[in-house]
């Protein structure tokens, strides 16, 4: 009976020291490490993100959760896409798989925007495009997000005279 009460006692000591280390600290903090190249599990929490302007294609947003994508590693970004945006014909070095997080997606294969090879993709989607590969998007009556996984280095370029569609 004395063991388990000091037991108890010690685990009770442990969990309140535990505590009060962390007591000033926010979810983020703590759900968050500070050395994004740990080699521990990591967590990116939405509030955390930091958006911006695409500064070629307005109405696009984006936001890297993960990574660099100048640097040889992985990367996430998120992207997202205002109602009625055609995002032109581009080309990645690098391949990419896309995960629709909301929304629709229209996705086509080809160096020219093209509603016609548009194809409507919903939430939960997962698009794989090959390196090099030109392709285009569009959003119809809602916001769309993205999650695109890349391994940079990597970038984008347009399609010589790709028309934005809109």
């Amino acid at each position: 009976m004395k063991k388990s009460f000091y037991i108890t006692l010690l685990a009770s000591l442990i969990s309140i020291a535990l505590l009060s280390s962390i007591a000033n600290r926010t979810w983020a903090e703590i759900a968050t490490p500070d050395a994004p190249n740990s080699s521990q599990a990591q967590t990116v929490l939405p509030d955390r993100l930091e958006w911006s302007s695409n500064p070629a294609v307005t109405r696009v947003k984006s936001a890297i959760a993960w990574g660099n994508s100048t640097d040889s590693e992985l990367c996430i970004l998120f992207g997202k896409m205002n109602p009625g945006t055609a995002f032109p014909a581009h080309t990645h070095p690098d391949p990419r798989i896309t995960t629709v997080l909301a929304g629709t997606m229209y996705y086509g294969i080809g160096e020219q925007f093209d509603r016609a090879e548009l194809r409507p993709y919903p939430v939960g989607t997962v698009v794989y495009t090959p390196a090099g590969t030109p392709h285009f998007m569009w959003t119809a009556g809602d916001e769309s997000m993205m999650q695109e996984t890349e391994v940079g280095p990597t970038g984008l370029s347009f399609v010589a005279g790709a028309e934005s569609g809109q």
